[in-house]
């Protein structure tokens, strides 16, 4: 595992840098090849004490992202929530590929977990400029590379981050399109058109 630590409006000390190291060490184990794990810790103003510290995991894979973002009253116990967030999330994601991979793999198709781990940078994030809009504020903007993908695994990779939307590049005509979870549980999909 190679893991990458930054914080946000706290103090990145020593003993916490230890402490994550430590904890998310488990990853090794998940993974044959070396994996780049981003950990942000940062501190929000919040008006519940058990919320303020925020630990966000991010890998990513040739496949998709895995992400993780759990709250806590510290930054060692946002490390664990996310630590065990994370965990389950790669075991969802290598039973899902490794039993595409078998069914594919009759057609000469299949490659293995670890053939599929790329050494991409992690999204762009870009905290520093706050821009007032009329109902509220734009706080944070992230960037990153969006590689073709099916309306299949878009919903897939939907539900490993955990989000109710995902912004992807539609394999079959190069679209951007946007895959969400609908109140009945199904699935919707938003293709923009030019307007008249």
């Amino acid at each position: 595992m190679e893991l990458t630590i930054t914080a946000n409006n706290t103090t990145l000390t020593d003993a916490i840098k230890t402490y994550a190291e430590k904890r998310l060490s488990i990853l090794d184990r998940r993974f044959r090849d070396p994996v780049p794990v981003y950990l942000q810790i940062r501190k929000e103003q919040t008006q519940k004490e058990d919320e303020r510290f925020i630990a966000e995991v991010t890998i990513r894979l040739n496949r998709g992202v895995i992400r993780g973002e759990m709250r806590g009253d510290s930054p060692y116990t946002a490390v664990d929530h996310v630590s065990d967030t994370v965990t389950r999330q790669i075991s969802r994601y290598k039973n899902r590929y490794s039993d595409k991979n078998r069914r594919s793999t009759e057609g000469g198709l299949g490659m293995a977990i670890a053939e599929q781990l790329a050494q991409e940078s992690v999204s762009e994030v870009d905290d520093s400029g706050i821009t007032t809009l009329e109902h509220g504020q734009l706080v944070r903007t992230k960037r990153h590379a969006m590689a073709s993908e099916t309306v299949e695994d878009a919903a897939a990779q939907m539900e490993l981050l955990g989000h109710n939307f995902y912004v992807f590049r539609n394999k079959e005509t190069d679209d951007i399109n946007v895959v969400y979870r609908r109140h009945d549980e199904h699935y919707g999909l938003i293709v923009p058109e030019d307007a008249d």
